[in-house]
């Protein structure tokens, strides 16, 4: 899933940033308006799917974009350079809070319920199944999937935000979907 602002153009965010670095709080304003569902729903799939942590992580990317804004080339993709950051803030939130238990599976019903209809439910339930799965990733691997597979950013692309190499994202991707699959599988073998 891509946020609605995923056909933006960069030559855009390039005078953007050129506005915001010139001291124009509007243009700030407009750039966090462009990027804060991306950072944020990025965040919420990295931190296996804890919205107040997820909250947390966008603040400090948007408060390290505000920082570094006078460091900021102009020229650079900042989709990318933002997408980095909250690879970054996350692992080491991750690195420092002591990792909080995700929702089990046995209490999903609970939360699915809230949704309403037997669709609804349905999805609530596959989604928090997809946060389960991506929480056994080791991070790297989660990392290149929710970049690649949910955000839809290239593989070359994700190689450059986690700043590893093409070969080395493939398979990070390859071996976590083959992990995902092998969770959801268990998970839904012992429901039968």
């Amino acid at each position: 899933m891509v946020s609605d602002c995923a056909d933006a153009q960069e030559p855009e965010f390039a005078h953007l940033v050129r506005q915001a670095k010139a001291g124009d709080a509007a243009a700030f304003e407009a750039i966090l308006c462009q990027f804060e569902r991306r950072v944020l729903l990025t965040a919420m799939r990295l931190l296996n799917g804890n919205l107040e942590d997820a909250k947390d992580a966008a603040q400090q990317v948007f408060l390290r974009l505000h920082r570094s804004l006078h460091q900021l080339d102009a020229n650079r993709q900042l989709a990318s350079w933002l997408y980095r950051i909250t690879v970054n803030v996350c692992r080491d939130m991750l690195r420092v809070r002591a990792r909080r238990p995700v929702v089990p599976l046995e209490e999903a019903g609970h939360y699915a319920m809230a949704g309403g209809t037997e669709d609804a439910m349905r999805r609530d339930e596959q989604m928090l199944l997809i946060y389960a799965a991506l929480a056994t990733l080791p991070q790297r691997e989660r990392a290149a999937i929710v970049l690649r597979d949910i955000e839809g950013i290239s593989t070359s692309e994700v190689a450059r935000i986690l700043g590893s190499s093409e070969v080395t994202v493939r398979s990070q991707i390859s071996n976590g979907r083959v992990k995902i699959r092998k969770f959801i599988d268990r998970q839904q073998r012992r429901r039968l």
